[in-house]
């Protein structure tokens, strides 16, 4: 690793933060934690996170952005059945 790249730690706080809007989009797109779409959806909420957005107000209308601009839809395979796991 290269010493003159300083990456912050995410803090837990952050970690609640970002989990809870993610939590909270895949219950508004109704899609399983273990989908393709989710794995979409985390990254791009660490992305925003790392440009600085860190905020859950910010991140939320951020990522409903960015999920219209990509579009991250809901179909049956996504969708979230109670008992199962990743």
């Amino acid at each position: 690793m290269r010493s003159d790249i300083h990456v912050n730690p995410i803090s837990p706080y952050d970690l609640d933060v970002m989990d809870s809007v993610f939590r909270a989009e895949l219950r508004k797109r109704k899609l399983s934690r273990c989908s393709e779409e989710a794995e979409q959806l985390a990254a791009k909420l660490i992305s925003l996170y790392q440009a600085g957005r860190r905020d859950a107000y910010e991140l939320a209308a951020a990522v409903a952005v960015a999920a219209k601009a990509t579009d991250i839809s809901v179909d049956s395979s996504s969708q979230h059945k109670s008992g199962t796991s990743c």
